[in-house]
């Protein structure tokens, strides 16, 4: 699986509508300093709901939604396209938008253009390894702090990409349930 295309709108320093595609082998974003490509990466990141406010490099939700315009809210929606001839034409899409009300903010999620709870993205995206622990995403600095850390920290790191991570969580919550139940 790959992203193959990021519909971004409104969304931090992309205040017009841009669609982003992503051809097959791509690998890295390059540019000039302030071009926006970290925020494309934030942009992954927020429409698979991966991430907070904070590891979006934002101090509130509301600073993601483009200064640039009037409008109060941000889009951002990522297609997905499965590797190999068995799976053509099998693509599907995750968005997110985010929108100003009375009462604060509104996060609305949609699988292929319709309205889903986040719990059901990251169901969809579990079965593809990319959960909100994973290394799915290297940011700037991370393969830095990666060589850098300890060897328990780098155990960790790789018990995440390979997904044993996750199983360890879960048997340490099903653990905790019994003890539970136990009492």
């Amino acid at each position: 699986m790959y992203i193959k295309q990021l519909e971004v709108d409104n969304f931090k320093s992309f205040a017009n509508k841009v669609d982003i595609p992503l051809l097959k082998g791509f690998t890295t974003i390059s540019g000039p300093n302030g071009s926006g490509k970290s925020n494309i990466i934030d942009s992954v990141l927020f429409a698979l709901g991966l991430s907070t406010s904070r590891t979006l490099r934002a101090e509130k939700l509301f600073h993601l939604i483009s200064t640039h315009t009037k409008r109060n809210e941000a889009f951002v929606k990522v297609t997905f396209g499965e590797t190999g001839e068995e799976h053509e034409g099998k693509d599907f899409t995750v968005g997110r938008k985010i929108r100003k009300s009375s009462q604060g903010y509104i996060s609305i999620y949609y699988l292929n253009d319709k309205v889903v709870t986040l719990s059901e993205i990251h169901a969809l995206l579990e079965k593809y390894n990319i959960t909100p622990n994973s290394y799915n995403v290297m940011m700037q600095g991370d393969v830095t702090s990666i060589t850098n850390c300890s060897s328990n920290e780098r155990r960790k790191i790789i018990d995440e990409i390979a997904g044993i991570a996750d199983f360890d969580r879960r048997i340490d919550q099903a653990t905790q349930e019994l003890e539970t139940v136990e009492k």
